[in-house]
């Protein structure tokens, strides 16, 4: 289970998918061995096999797709990923430079996909962006409980540089922005879910249950299992 800020996603035996740079959390639901391939490919690589390979990109706005992109694997994406499987069954580490060919063919197999309208769009956008978007990058990577110079890293600045273009981007320091949005989102996830303390502050990106309690009291002048009870009430109220 592949968790996102707006969906989870479930990866099944054969499926494949297109996670954004980024911070993630990741569930696993079984105690079993498996085998998961994870290619990890950066946006400039992305973005030169595109300009390279092809006729002049047209500029594009990416669709506004989560941080996780389903796949569809035809014929060909479905024979690719055991294609380079077999290299890692060697005792020998395939050669760097056999490697980079193997991730070009992957993206130009994506790129000539028919059925992969939304992630050829995201690709087509990194030949034009010059900067990534600190919004998208909290956006995105909020639930997640990492460091400021993590999100700097993210968003391709230095900490200093991305201090100063977060207050121009959002009029707010990034510690009073993050507490406030993490806060919104465990006070969704207390109306929608019936998660418990520890569950919520771990998928809101609280350090630990008694620091989001903390937090949340001062924030609402009431716990977070005070606010589920007064929700509950309001409720009942509703459909009696």
């Amino acid at each position: 289970m592949w968790q996102s800020s707006r969906a989870k996603y479930c990866v099944e035996q054969g499926e494949a998918i297109f996670v954004k740079k980024g911070a993630n959390i990741i569930h696993q639901f079984f105690e079993e061995g498996f085998c998961s391939l994870m290619i990890f490919v950066p946006d400039h690589f992305i973005s030169n096999v595109i300009k390279e390979n092809s006729a002049p990109v047209p500029k594009c706005v990416a669709e506004n797709t989560d941080t996780v992109i389903n796949l569809h694997l035809d014929e060909v994406l479905s024979a690719y990923f055991p294609s380079v499987l077999s290299y890692f069954a060697k005792k020998e580490q395939p050669p760097d430079n056999l490697l980079e060919i193997k991730f070009k063919e992957l993206i130009l197999d994506l790129m000539s996909s028919p059925h992969n309208e939304s992630l050829c769009s995201y690709f087509k956008s990194l030949c034009y962006r010059s900067k990534t978007s600190i919004r998208d990058i909290m956006e995105s990577n909020f639930i997640c409980n990492i460091k400021l110079e993590e999100f700097a890293y993210l968003s391709g600045r230095s900490l200093t540089s991305f201090k100063k273009d977060f207050i121009k981007t959002f009029n707010s320091t990034p510690g009073k922005w993050l507490l406030k949005r993490r806060l919104e989102h465990a006070k969704y996830l207390l109306e929608v879910t019936d998660k418990n303390i520890n569950e919520l502050a771990f998928e809101s990106g609280f350090e630990n249950a008694s620091h989001f309690i903390k937090v949340f009291r001062q924030a609402y002048f009431m716990s977070p299992l005070q606010y589920k009870k007064s929700i509950l009430k309001s409720l009942k109220y509703q459909f009696s």
